[in-house]
């Protein structure tokens, strides 16, 4: 099997990447093991696997997503002040983290704890990144042809 040249549909890539907010606040270093997805299985965000098609390995590609093109922006309908009675009994509350909610059809919703005022409880339903641009500094650091199995599967199998 010929290896891959570049970042094409069905190549496993392998690289390493730093994500920053537009403001530079860093939310992750490119460090520790590779990432490696499968290109053109939808793994990534759209508009970053199509700015990695056709990159070799050793390439540095900077990639600034807008809101709509990554988590999208903040929807302010997501956000609740709840009584801090009305949360199970025996629940942690602490700003910075979670709670599992009900939705009006029945599906689980998970909610942030972005402020605890005066018996208030802020939730927010917003992923973290909603509503950031945010910048991948990625360098492709591997390519390989993924197998018949891991394109069906969409993901990488490793034997």
């Amino acid at each position: 099997m010929n290896m891959p040249d570049s970042v094409r549909k069905h190549v496993i890539v392998s690289m390493q990447y730093t994500l920053a907010t537009a403001e530079g606040l860093v939310i992750r270093e490119a460090t520790g093991r590779p990432i490696r997805y499968i290109q053109g299985c939808r793994t990534l965000f759209p508009k970053l696997e199509a700015a990695l098609e056709g990159h070799r390995v050793g390439d540095l590609v900077r990639v600034k997503l807008l809101p709509d093109d990554a988590f999208g922006k903040r929807n302010l309908d997501l956000v609740h002040e709840v009584p801090l009675e009305e949360l199970p009994p025996g629940e942690h509350i602490e700003i910075g983290g979670q709670i599992v909610g009900t939705s009006d059809s029945s599906e689980q919703v998970s909610f942030r704890i972005t402020d605890v005022t005066n018996d208030i409880v802020r939730l927010d339903g917003n992923h973290p990144l909603a509503g950031q641009t945010l910048i991948f500094e990625v360098e492709i650091q591997g390519l390989e042809q993924a197998s018949e199995e891991q394109i069906h599967a969409g993901k990488i199998i490793d034997n």
